[in-house]
């Protein structure tokens, strides 16, 4: 059996997809009731919740059906999808669809990039399709453009002691240790927060510091939500000139759904 489909209501809508041998690497076919969903994204596109940012993935119609289209196989390859793994693809709407890989064990596949890792787009896309910081292998450093941080209970705390480390390799390539804030922004509103310097032990470090605790208050974030960060404007980083803002455009995966 290749597919399966559960009549649920706007949020729990999902199939799932059993990788067949044979089946094209290229592209995705989606069961025509779960096609019907999309509404206006369908022929459009569809934004795939998996182990890191959302990626946008064409969705396309043919002669027998729709299909996950370009991009798709950028998505495959960097969450290491293989022949026999199983998908659970949910739409949450809004054009947006969780996607969870079972591998050949029969458990949920693991992806040790979910928290604090850096994600990178494939070279000449304006959105995340791809790259090898995506998938389960070493994430790249070149020009990384995105953060995921899973929120734990440091990054939660009180006003006082509430903070947000920066992993080295997306503040070394962004110059976070010539900058004084960074600019998150959600929602169409932007917050100033300022960066702590620390130490390590090849150099400092970065913490999201002053102001930090104000984002997660307005947008009422909570443990286990997960931050999906995108450099959207790089901005100068001082130099002895006046410094420009570093903008950084913020998702929230919130229980599987993902938020303004």
């Amino acid at each position: 059996m290749e597919q399966g489909m559960a009549d649920l209501h706007l949020g729990e809508f999902e199939f799932f997809k059993i990788l067949l041998p044979g089946m094209s690497k290229k592209k995705l076919r989606l069961p025509a009731k779960f096609a019907g969903e999309l509404g206006e994204h369908r022929d459009s596109k569809l934004r795939l919740a998996g182990a890191g940012p959302l990626w946008d993935v064409d969705v396309v119609s043919s002669g027998d059906g729709v299909y996950l289209g370009r991009s798709w196989r950028q998505f495959a390859s960097a969450h290491d999808l293989l022949e026999g793994h199983l998908l659970v693809l949910r739409y949450d709407g809004a054009g947006v669809s969780t996607v969870t890989v079972f591998d050949g064990s029969t458990c949920r596949k693991q992806y040790p990039h979910t928290a604090a890792k850096i994600f990178c787009p494939s070279p000449g896309s304006g959105s995340n399709s791809g790259g090898a910081g995506a998938g389960g292998g070493s994430p790249s450093i070149a020009d990384p453009s995105h953060l995921a941080v899973t929120l734990r209970q440091c990054n939660l705390g009180t006003k006082q002691n509430q903070y947000l480390n920066v992993p080295v390799e997306f503040q070394d390539a962004h110059g976070y240790a010539r900058r004084r804030r960074v600019l998150p922004r959600m929602g169409g509103r932007s917050w100033a927060v300022n960066r702590k310097r620390g130490k390590r032990v090849l150099g400092d470090r970065t913490e999201f510091k002053y102001g930090w605790h104000q984002f997660c208050v307005d947008n009422g974030l909570d443990l286990g939500d997960t931050c999906f960060f995108r450099v959207i404007r790089e901005g100068s980083a001082g130099d002895g000139e006046e410094e420009d803002d570093h903008v950084l455009k913020v998702e929230v995966r919130k229980d599987g759904t993902f938020v303004a």
